[in-house]
């Protein structure tokens, strides 16, 4: 186009009485070279070729004598200021056909000027992208909007600029479909997405404010965006209507009626407003309720950020290998020597602070993660303990025994190592015990090799001492609430005794945890326990 409009600026730069070739050498040239008028001063059509009237969808009589302002969608004044100043003017414009359809072309409008320096004509040359603007439309759409719903989707909200460059309080509110996967298994994908697609409409008719925009995220999440700031009770009343006036209506399909419920959370705010309305929405989920709207004072984003900072440190403790095992001593409570240490696991993060569980373990037992932590740990204790006569424990949790991962590695290790009679697993009470079947069958697998097992924090809650039979276990390890007090309360020393008379006549040794005085000490010796752990026995420590 940039060629073209060289060319007639060339031929046509100067006063047309001084040209040497005529009007109809040119013509031919341009006839079937694009799409081609000539407009008179005030860019009126004055000549047109076929594949203009073609892209038009006129006659050549019809396209005669037409303004050119009158085909665009937009009248663009620029372009005729433009000309008078005997500058071309190049661009794309929108232009209506004759049957109403929109079509994209590439424009250039290039004056003539006669020997008086008076606007004589303009040439308008034109080529024709609307199948590229409209692919490009169709690309842009498809990255931008949820293909099923035609709702915008998560990447519209956040790459808008209208809504980045928001400096004023908005309303956020997400809304998650209650056990959706429920209906896909039941009625089949595709019945579930046109009940998307129903909710989807259902909720535009039920939008916030006037002011609110509908956006469909990822499977069966939808979200609101509010352009200002609500009053909380109003907020909370249109919150509660919506939950209950989903539940109500009956969306059918296909001869189906499907009941519906949902979660919704909404946040208030100025900035990481979509955040907060998910921290909200996993507060309503975690306490059942139908809806919550985010409350300040409640820290939880401090809370979900602490635990994003904690993912990141056990994931580099595993790449760096900075998984350490502290050993705590264990003492024979009748001889007074130390005859074994329980293995404890920390991680180091970056700057050399050691982390104790409480500040990890929870959250990587909800992380893919965890197996490796535990791996790591067993590991590393049995090269420790490889070297030295005394017995040593690990605690292994329900998810340690039904991981096939951490079993294969545990039962290659005791093949390989032969460490087994100086090995004892400590297991949960209240964690995995009822399911009996899988903890039996790692229980025999690893006694094979000499295992002992003990029950750690027994006594904490419901105790099974009939289970302790089935299970074969070695030692009982009697729960630091019971014991951190039993110079001081006789209701402790009683139940201790029961449980200390017990393990006796079964031949299970005892173990008193949390003992932290010598007072305590001389309790659980005059009780009978066989061995006693806690600070004054010894704290966990990087060597044995």
């Amino acid at each position: 186009m940039k060629n073209w409009t060289r060319l007639f600026a060339s031929l046509f730069g100067q006063p047309k009485e001084t040209l040497h070739i005529s009007e109809n050498v040119y013509l031919e040239a341009f006839e079937n070279s694009g799409i081609y008028a000539k407009l008179d001063s005030t860019l009126n059509t004055i000549h047109t070729n076929r594949q203009f009237c073609q892209i038009m969808h006129t006659t050549k009589q019809e396209s005669l004598h037409v303004n050119i302002s009158a085909l665009m969608k937009y009248t663009i004044s620029e372009i005729f200021e433009t000309v008078k100043c005997k500058q071309s003017w190049e661009g794309t414009q929108v232009f209506i056909t004759s049957d109403g359809e929109e079509i994209y072309l590439n424009c250039s409008f290039i004056p003539i000027f006669d020997k008086k320096d008076s606007l004589y004509e303009v040439l308008f040359l034109a080529t024709d992208l609307t199948e590229l603007t409209l692919s490009k439309t169709n690309i842009k759409n498809s990255l931008y909007q949820d293909s099923l719903t035609k709702l915008p989707n998560r990447l519209k909200l956040f790459t808008d600029k209208s809504i980045v460059s928001i400096k004023e309080e908005t309303t956020y509110i997400l809304f998650n479909i209650d056990s959706f996967d429920s209906i896909n298994n039941l009625y089949g994908n595709l019945f579930g997405d046109k009940i998307l697609i129903q909710v989807a409409r259902w909720l535009e008719k039920n939008i916030l404010t006037s002011k609110t925009a509908l956006y469909k995220f990822e499977a069966d999440i939808y979200a609101m965006l509010c352009f200002e700031k609500i009053e909380e009770q109003i907020l909370i009343e249109y919150l509660r209507d919506i939950s209950q006036k989903v539940q109500e209506e009956k969306f059918l399909c296909e001869g189906a009626e499907v009941d519906i419920s949902m979660t919704i959370g909404a946040s208030q705010g100025i900035s990481n407003q979509l955040k907060l309305s998910q921290i909200a929405y996993k507060d309503a989920k975690t306490s059942k309720k139908s809806f919550a709207l985010y409350d300040k004072k409640s820290k939880k984003e401090e809370e979900y950020t602490k635990n994003i900072q904690t993912s990141k440190i056990i994931k580099n403790a595993i790449e760096k290998n900075l998984i350490i095992p502290y050993f705590q001593p264990i003492m024979n409570i009748e001889t007074g020597k130390i005859e074994k240490y329980e293995s404890l696991m920390r991680i180091k993060n970056d700057e050399g602070r050691i982390l104790s569980p409480c500040e990890f373990l929870d959250i990587a037992k909800r992380s893919k993660a965890y197996p490796k932590l535990s791996c790591s740990l067993i590991g590393k204790s049995i090269d420790v303990f490889s070297i030295s006569p005394c017995e040593f424990s690990v605690n292994l949790s329900f998810l340690d025994i039904t991981n096939k991962t951490t079993t294969k590695f545990i039962l290659n290790l005791l093949e390989k190592t032969g460490i087994g009679p100086w090995m004892i697993f400590e297991l949960l009470e209240s964690e995995g015990i009822e399911n009996y079947k899988e903890v039996m069958i790692f229980i025999e697998q690893v006694k094979s090799y000499g295992v002992k097992i003990a029950i750690d924090d027994f006594g904490s809650g419901y105790s099974n001492f009939e289970r302790l039979v089935e299970l074969q276990v070695d030692f009982i390890k009697i729960d630091g609430s019971l014991i951190k007090n039993i110079d001081k309360n006789d209701d402790m020393r009683i139940i201790t005794k029961t449980i200390v008379n017990f393990a006796k006549e079964l031949g299970i040794k005892t173990v008193a945890e949390y003992v932290h005085s010598e007072e305590v000490l001389n309790q659980v010796k005059i009780l009978g326990v066989d061995f006693a752990q806690g600070y004054y026995i010894g704290k966990p420590n990087e060597h044995i």
